[in-house]
């Protein structure tokens, strides 16, 4: 296998993660992580999130990683230094188009990955395209098919912060859209060429440059209430509750 960076030829190929590890240190803390795939809950193993070996070199990986760290930074510093204003935050000093990049490169990675997890993100005629913008070929600001919204998760039981959920393909308003959670942050981004509605303009980091978006009750969020459904599905009943065997 050969890295899938920009006119790279390397075949010295890392453990390259989907998902920065770097995230994974952030919310691990003490406890145990949910992470969220299709048809399953359960707790986050590997704990710094999972890796391909097939996809890039460590060289294309540590180019990535810029974009990387400074998501990972907006991360640490967003409950210390974000305004409120009603239903909408911002963070103050922060580019919303470099976030919207980081985004990309992780859409990126799990659709050239053929790991299990990530099958549903396929970027398709799209996936060259952003390839080169995020090794510096093109402006992320030709990308125009690309926009990404953010929300912050909000919930009296649960602290979000502490889960991860991998992208999908999560379509929003008939647009082709892919959506993953990350550190408290509910992340989507449309990669069609239709145009979001004018009233989401404000919102779209990449367009606006500001990092900016809105809460979210986490319990009224469908991926909640996928959880539910799975947990439900997959809980067992304790013994005691069993029914018991009949007398042959």
């Amino acid at each position: 296998m050969r890295c899938h960076g920009l006119n790279c030829t390397g075949e010295k190929l890392i453990e390259a993660h989907i998902i920065p590890q770097s995230f994974g240190r952030f919310i691990r803390g003490k406890r145990a992580n949910v992470k969220l795939t299709p048809g399953r809950v359960g707790e986050a193993i590997p704990q710094l999130g999972e890796y391909d070996r097939d996809i890039l070199c460590e060289a294309c990986d540590n180019i990535l990683g810029l974009d990387d760290e400074y998501a990972i930074d907006i991360c640490r510093r967003f409950e210390a230094n974000r305004r409120d204003f009603g239903d909408v935050f911002e963070l103050p000093g922060y580019d919303g188009g470099r976030f919207a990049k980081f985004v990309l490169s992780v859409l990126w990675r799990a659709s050239i990955s053929r790991r299990k997890s990530f099958a549903s993100v396929d970027l398709g005629p799209y996936q060259d395209r952003a390839r080169d913008v995020l090794f510096g070929e093109k402006p992320l600001s030709g990308l125009g098919a690309f926009e990404v919204l953010v929300q912050r998760y909000r919930s009296i039981h649960i602290d979000a912060t502490k889960w991860l959920f991998n992208p999908e393909r999560h379509p929003f308003i008939g647009l082709n859209a892919y959506g993953f959670g990350l550190a408290g942050f509910r992340i989507l981004a449309k990669l069609d060429n239709r145009p979001l509605p004018a009233g989401y303009a404000p919102f779209v980091l990449n367009r606006s440059g500001v990092f900016r978006g809105t809460y979210v009750t986490l319990e009224n969020c469908s991926e909640f209430n996928s959880i539910v459904s799975i947990v439900r599905k997959n809980v067992k009943r304790p013994a005691a509750f069993a029914r018991p065997k009949t007398d042959p």
